[in-house]
């Protein structure tokens, strides 16, 4: 076989290690995923299981592909994996469960796309259901994707090695409108309690969002006020102004305002009758806009006072609603006779909202908003699996993305998994399940799919080895699944074990301390794009050259692994396809009958049951 894999017959392989990676592990643990970028999932199964591999990842990486795949393909692939012993874990599309979108024409988050990605969440589980007879397959769903990190930072070390989170921004969002946005490092010089040192401050996003929602909510008391002053005012002038030697008075206010000019036969009068209305709904305009933007504000103060559990604001916001009671009446703003009854209510508002002690929040940080709507998500998609198949339902399992994207480090996926626990234990408590029971489900539900290639990545955001150790300690007790890839810690590559700088041994360690016993996928996609296909092969044989799997299930601590197979005329290399196009169709008695890479005498490529190459 000439390829990138063996470049002389007989010999050695080229990724030959000559020191793999620390961490040994036996082939039977390793599983590999199937190319993603084929809905043939079907017909890659039947070749990722011809060297043996005992567990496959079914790909429906792309919501696309994943739709291509027809419902007969999956009960095959089941089908099959019964035949040769193996198991099916299936890795899901790609999508935002918290509904927020940015890029591709789309910025923010709108509900109805948290509920699409909902759905189609659901349907992906669902249908993973038909790849195992006996459940429990875990489907591995991304916790973001292509969203930006919520909180740009870099990690900075002392002279002692030691790491210091340095933050550079904050993603905020406006939950009335979805927007989004970014708060970028302004340089501050002054100091919260006025002080100046004459060194700049480092970013603060506390600090920095609470002047955001400061300066929001003075600029819309301000512009309330403004509004009022401008309304009474004028009001207030035309109320003082006589007619007929009259003063017009509050109630001459309403009497001129019903007044219909077209009875008016003097020119003179109905001009002057006409600018007095005028001036009338100059100030009741702004006396409109005034109580629309006191209850705009009123309904954010009583939002962010409920979530603080603000007790003191919540009772004057409460006053305030029992004073308008008998007051406020359906379109009561727009009636000229109760303009009097508007100024009131106006002005007592004004004043509640002016004196409450917390500030709302208008903007939210981003993180904090999508772990809550993910968690809302993926509650109800695991909810409903639950509700049909029970203990032998699928469980989704939320993968860190590439590191530098959103919710991507060990800690973030840490608390968007208790987030999704704790949600769907409610769920679960509100149909009559009892409060341990639901935590019992929820916890096997819902857990993580640990990256360790994506993780590495935060090394270009100054991670070091030991950073990203830690990282996996905050997630290990989650873990019920393992992708295997490895890269340089740059970029999102994803090469088999043993080719890049992934510290896989001390990774694996934590979480095996947790008590992780699921499955570990290699998941090299570069595989499949630059090698696989230019006669590179699966790439489970060079990950189990680098991770030194022993060459016999039964061979003690220091007997031949896979990372020098060459040495000892292994099976891989030199000696043919791991799986000869013919070999399944020659099962003669005779070893001429055996096909000539294994030392028998027919030629050819063609078996004698259908005429057709064996895949």
């Amino acid at each position: 076989m000439a390829s990138d894999e063996s470049f002389y017959e007989g010999a050695p392989s080229s990724n030959a290690y000559s020191e793999p990676s620390p961490y040994q592990t036996a082939v039977g643990n390793l599983g590999v995923s199937m190319d993603p970028r084929t809905a043939n999932q079907l017909g890659e199964l039947n070749l990722r299981l011809n060297p043996g591999v005992k567990t496959i990842e079914v790909q429906g990486t792309f919501a696309n592909v994943l739709e291509s795949i027809p419902e007969q393909h999956l009960d095959e692939m089941r089908r099959i994996s019964k035949l040769t012993g193996s198991d099916l874990t299936l890795h899901g599309p790609l999508l935002n469960a918290s509904g927020v979108e940015m890029g591709q024409g789309q910025q923010g988050y709108q509900e109805e796309n948290r509920v699409g990605v909902e759905k189609q969440m659901e349907s992906a589980l669902l249908r993973a259901r038909k790849l195992s007879e006996d459940g429990g397959t875990p489907v591995t769903f991304h916790s973001t994707a292509n969203l930006p990190n919520f909180e740009p930072h870099v990690m900075v070390q002392d002279e002692d090695g030691k790491s210091t989170k340095v933050k550079k921004g904050l993603m905020i969002i406006d939950e009335t409108t979805g927007q989004v946005g970014q708060i970028n490092d302004e340089g501050r010089y002054l100091g919260e309690d006025g002080q100046f040192t004459g060194e700049k401050l480092g970013f603060n996003s506390k600090r920095e969002l609470d002047r955001r929602n400061k300066e929001l909510w003075l600029n819309s008391l301000t512009r309330i006020n403004q509004s009022v002053q401008f309304g009474e005012s004028a009001l207030d002038n035309l109320g003082r102004r006589t007619v007929d030697q009259e003063v017009i008075g509050p109630e001459g206010i309403s009497k001129i305002q019903k007044i219909d000019i077209t009875d008016i036969k003097d020119e003179s009068d109905k001009k002057r009758v006409q600018s007095l209305q005028g001036e009338i709904d100059y100030g009741h305009t702004y006396l409109k806009e005034s109580y629309r933007g006191i209850k705009d504000l009123f309904d954010k103060a009583m939002t962010t006072s409920k979530r603080d559990d603000n007790k003191k604001d919540i009772d004057k916001l409460r006053e305030f609603a029992e004073f308008t009671k008998g007051k406020i009446s359906k379109d009561f703003e727009n009636d000229i006779n109760q303009l009097g009854k508007l100024r009131e209510v106006v002005d007592t508002g004004l004043r509640t909202l002016s004196t409450i002690d917390s500030t709302p929040q208008t903007f939210r940080p981003l993180k904090e908003f999508a772990i809550e709507k993910s968690a809302e998500t993926f509650a109800n998609v695991a909810q409903t699996a639950y509700n049909k198949h029970g203990s032998a339902a699928p469980v989704i399992s939320i993968e860190n993305p590439p590191g530098g994207e959103g919710l991507s480090t060990g800690e973030d996926l840490r608390d968007l998994i208790k987030s999704s626990r704790t949600q769907l234990a409610k769920n679960l408590k509100r149909e009559g399940m009892s409060g341990s029971e639901a935590k019992r489900v929820a916890a096997n539900m819902i857990g993580a799919t640990w990256d360790v290639g994506h993780i590495n990545m935060m090394r270009k955001k100054g991670y070091t080895e030991k950073d990203l150790i830690k990282q996996t300690k905050e997630i290990a007790p989650f873990v019920k699944h393992v992708h295997l890839s490895d890269n340089f810690g740059l970029d999102h590559t994803e090469l088999p074990m043993g080719m890049g700088n992934v510290p896989l041994k001390p990774m694996i360690n934590e979480i095996k301390k947790a008590g992780f016993k699921g499955k570990e996928i290699v998941e090299a996609a570069n595989w499949w794009q630059h090698f696989a296909d230019k006669g590179g092969g699966n790439p489970f044989k060079p990950s189990i050259e680098g991770l030194d799997s022993p060459i016999y299930a039964m061979a003690a601590q220091g007997g031949p692994g896979w990372a020098n197979a060459g040495a000892y005329s292994g099976y891989f290399s030199g000696q043919g396809p791991i799986s000869p196009q013919v070999h399944h169709s020659l099962y003669g008695a005779g070893f001429q009958n055996l096909p000539i890479e294994l030392g028998g005498e027919v030629a050819g490529d063609r078996g004698r049951f259908s005429g057709n190459p064996n895949q």
